[in-house]
Parts: C-alpha cells; structure tokens; sequence
C-alpha cells in the first residue's frame, strides 16, 4: 500500500541518515586518529632515541651491577601507571556514555574496567556489545511486527464494520418485507371473507328470487287454468244456444223470450286476453329465472375463482414470510458474531497498542542510543586493547 510505502521510505532514510552521521562521525574520529598516530610516532622515534642513549649510559659494566635492582623497580612501576591510566580512561567513556545515554549497565561496565582483569573486562565488553546489536535487531523485527499487525488489524476491523452495516440493511428491508408480506396476507384474507360473504348473500337472494318465481309460475299457472275453465263454460253454453234456434222450423209463438247477452263474445274475448296475459307473464318470470340462475352461477364462478387466487395469493406469501423470518433471524445471529468479532479485534487492537506504542515511538531514539553504547564500549575496548583515542 501506498501508506506502507511511505512509512517504510521514511523508515530507510532515517536509517540512512543515521548511517551517513556514523560515516561522518568515523571519518572524523579515523583523521583525528591518523593525525594524532603521526605525532605519538614522531614522539615515539625520539623517544626510542633517547631510551637508547640511556640504556647505552645504563648498560656499562661500571654501572650494570648497581642499575639493575632499581631499573627492575622502575620498569614494573611504568607498566602499572600505564595500565592504570587505560583502565581511567576506558572508565571515563563509559561513564560518559553512560551520563548521556543514562544507561546504568555502562556504569557497572566502567567499574569492572577499574577493577577487573582486562582480558575479562574486554570478554564482558564483546559480550555487552553482541547484547546491544541483538537487541536492535530484536527491535527492528518487533517495529516491523507491530506495523504489520496493526495495519492488518485496522483494514480488517474496516471490513468487518462494512459488513455489519450491510447486514444490519439487511435486516432493516427484511423487517420491511415481513411487514409488507403480513399486511399484504391480512388483506388478502379479509378480501377473501368479503367475498365469501358477498356469494352468501347472494346465495339467499338467488334463493329468495328461485321461490318468488316459483309462486308467480305456479300463481300464473293456477289463474290460467281457472280462466280456460270459464271460458270453456261459456263457450259450451252460447255454442248450444246457437245450435238449439238454429234447429226449430216452424217460427215461435210471439211471446216474451231471453236472448243471451250481445256482450258475450267481448267477455269471452277478455278472459282469452287475461289468459295471454298471464302466459305472458309465466314466460317473463321464466326468461328472468334463466338469466338469473345464469347470473348467479357467473358469480358463484368468479367468486370461487377469486378466492382461490387469494388462498394461493396466501399460501405464496406466507411461505415467503417464514423464509424472510428465518432469513432476519439468522442476519440478526450474524450480527451478533459479527459485533463479537469487531470487539475482538477492538481488544487486540489495543493490546497491540499497549505493546507496540512504545517501541513505534520511540524506535529511532531507542536505535539510536543503542549504537552510542556500543560505540562507547569499543571506544572502551580499543582503549584497553591499547589505543589512545585523545
């Protein structure tokens, strides 16, 4: 990542910083140690000159005898200043370092140098080093450690954060969708009573209407036949009339005599026109009974069929109501392990913390003490192995 790029280019130039200061700082100390070489080899030279010229003095026979208890002496008495002085001055750059660096362990260092055996001062100085250098390389690993896990930490706790807001959605539109699929149900079953009670009331009425037309067919039937039987009567009657004057032949004798009403045949005519009437009327309540019972079947059909599309209307949602529901309840179960998850990584997120914050801190300070002290301590060592650094 770009970040991580950045972070490690910054890295390597602090390092390379630090490594062009120690150049700098080895060339400076290495022309100071040629210069100051070239001056303690001339002082040398003429000092090995006038230590000649004296061991020649010494040497004579006149003077050998009583020279040599005394030069013995003086000889051991040079060495132990001499060592005495290294041990003083591998103290003093220690402690210095130490002073600078408030590091105690160069301290102890500094007292063994005063006191201890060089060979075992110079064992526990490489030692001390080897410590030092392993120690920065154990902090490098952990520095690289630490950046690591807390950016893997960091991106996945993103993550996982995305993710709990995707499903919490998730369970919003289910929620939303439960609520749709039960009122869409409720509705569909109330449309289904509706309906149900519409075709009941029809049923009643279509019952109703069935025998209204029956006691007409059967009213109508009745008074028909009622008025063919009176009209028979009077056209059995006024058929004989005619038949009994038609058959006399000798004229009556004049007196009083009935004569059927002239108003017979309109009578007659009248009962005919009722009895049409009322065929008429047989024959309406038929044709109406008909489209009736044909109307009402049309209703019983789309009734039916109407409501079974509800019931199937029904039986579809709520099977997609309980998937919704399972669905929801196991989005809700992964919330749940999903927020488990953000508070683990929460918690080593700051355990990482806790642990790395330090050492990310202070890491170039801390590098950077660590090689002081161990240059202090071979300064030390080059000291007591005997070379002057003044």
């Amino acid at each position: 990542d770009l970040a991580e790029a950045k972070e490690d280019l910054a890295q390597e130039e602090a390092t390379l910083a630090a490594d062009q200061k120690f150049v700098a700082n080895l060339k400076k100390t290495c022309t100071e140690a040629s210069k100051n070489f070239n001056e303690r080899k001339n002082a040398r030279l003429q000092e090995i000159q006038a230590v000649s010229e004296t061991i020649e003095i010494l040497t004579q026979d006149d003077a050998r005898d009583a020279m040599s208890a005394t030069y013995n002496l003086l000889q051991a008495s040079s060495a132990t200043q001499h060592e005495n002085r290294q041990r003083r001055q591998a103290a003093q750059v220690l402690r210095q370092a130490a002073s600078a660096l408030r590091q105690p362990q160069l301290s102890m260092m500094a007292t063994r140098a005063e006191l201890d055996a060089f060979t075992k001062v110079k064992k526990a100085i490489d030692d001390m080093i080897a410590m030092l250098k392993q120690q920065q390389a154990d902090e490098v690993k952990k520095t690289d450690y630490c950046k690591k896990e807390i950016q893997e930490n960091e991106m996945t706790s993103t993550k996982t954060e995305d993710h709990k807001e995707d499903l919490e959605a998730t369970s919003s539109q289910l929620t939303s969708k439960i609520q749709t699929l039960t009122d869409s149900i409720a509705a569909a079953k109330e449309q289904i009573s509706k309906l149900q009670l519409e075709l009941q009331r029809a049923s009643e009425d279509r019952k109703k209407a069935n025998l209204d037309f029956q006691k007409t067919v059967g009213d109508q039937t009745v008074v028909i036949e009622v008025l063919k039987a009176a009209l028979d009567r009077l056209a059995t009657y006024y058929d004989k009339e005619a038949f009994v004057q038609k058959s006399r032949q000798t004229p009556p004798v004049p007196q009083m005599e009935y004569k059927p009403s002239k108003g017979a045949t309109g009578v007659m005519e009248l009962i005919e026109k009722l009895i049409q009437d009322a065929k008429g009327l047989t024959a309406d309540s038929v044709k109406e009974e008909s489209e009736a019972q044909s109307a009402y079947e049309q209703t019983v059909a789309d009734t039916n069929a109407a409501v079974a599309a509800l019931q199937q209307e029904v039986t579809t949602k709520t099977k997609a109501k309980a998937v919704a529901t399972k669905d929801k309840m196991q989005t809700e179960s992964d919330i749940v392990d999903t927020e488990k998850e953000l508070a683990g990584l929460a918690k080593y997120n700051s355990e990482l913390h806790t642990d790395c914050d330090y050492v990310l801190k202070n890491f170039e300070s801390r590098q950077e003490a660590r090689a002081q002290e161990v240059e202090a301590l071979q300064q030390a060592k080059q000291i007591l192995s005997g070379a002057s650094l003044s």
